[in-house]
């Protein structure tokens, strides 16, 4: 009696699961002491997507990791810049006072007071009418910033005064470039004593020095004396360029300023009074 189609259809199927079973039996074999095929074929597809994991993982973490590594850097760097730029302050000013103080004791006395006077600031504006008359500053009120508080450059020459107005947290600096500008200075060598004023171009000139006054030559330093109680003494200031009389009462004395307009990012307030300075 021959088998009807549903029959025919559920021996095929079970044809079909003994093969396949007898086939899953034979691949999971062991050949001696090597790994099933099983086992073999699972690991050939399956170990490339594995590798891949791994070395994206790798990646991730050499990223993550050097990411931190530089971040760290980078903050260490700005922590070496900041006390470079204090070091540098501290090292000028006190080599500028030697001019007219005596004494080691004094000055390792003074050495904590100066780095609490510095404030570190950037320069974020100039003068639009003219950039040699003045500066702003991204430090103000909040800041403890005031009036008439004398302001050097990161090497510490001097750059000039805060004025008014000061806002929250940005003060104004009256360069010493400034046509308007008056600083008591006084030559390294023979000790000329005048009054700095800027030319608005950039240069400077010592006014009120009489003709009959004896000394001052050319290339000499000047520093700040301190006798106008705004600027402390013995800050660099600049180097006489020119000298020369023309006949009238006073000398022609042109100066060349230290500090430079390309190196004018950062600057130092130095916040402490005059009176409470010296």
């Amino acid at each position: 009696m021959p088998f009807s189609l549903s029959e025919r259809k559920n021996v095929v199927v079970l044809a079909v699961l003994v093969f396949l079973n007898l086939l899953l039996i034979s691949i999971q074999v062991p050949l001696g002491s090597e790994h099933t095929l099983f086992n073999k074929i699972i690991f050939s597809v399956f170990s490339p997507v594995q590798r891949a994991v791994v070395s994206a993982g790798a990646a991730v973490s050499e990223t993550w990791n050097g990411f931190f590594h530089l971040r760290g850097v980078r903050i260490e760097n700005q922590k070496l810049k900041k006390d470079i730029f204090f070091l540098r302050q501290e090292n000028m000013l006190l080599l500028d006072r030697l001019k007219f103080l005596q004494g080691d004791k004094l000055i390792q006395d003074n050495q904590a007071a100066i780095r609490k006077t510095v404030l570190s600031a950037r320069v974020i504006g100039v003068d639009a009418s003219n950039y040699y008359k003045s500066i702003v500053i991204n430090r103000g009120g909040a800041d403890g910033v005031k009036a008439n508080m004398a302001v050097c450059d990161k090497h510490g020459n001097l750059v000039g005064r805060v004025i008014e107005p000061v806002a929250f947290k940005e003060a104004k600096v009256q360069l010493i470039t400034d046509e308007d500008s008056s600083v008591s200075v006084i030559s390294g060598t023979d000790k000329v004593v005048g009054l700095l004023s800027g030319d608005s171009r950039g240069s400077c000139r010592i006014r009120y020095v009489v003709t009959t006054t004896p000394g001052g030559q050319e290339g000499e330093d000047l520093f700040t004396t301190g006798y106008d109680k705004l600027f402390p003494p013995g800050i660099r200031v600049g180097k006489i360029t020119v000298i020369k009389t023309d006949g009238s009462f006073f000398k022609t004395i042109l100066v060349r300023p230290f500090f430079s307009y390309g190196d004018l990012d950062q600057v130092a307030v130095l916040k402490e009074r005059f009176e409470d300075l010296f």
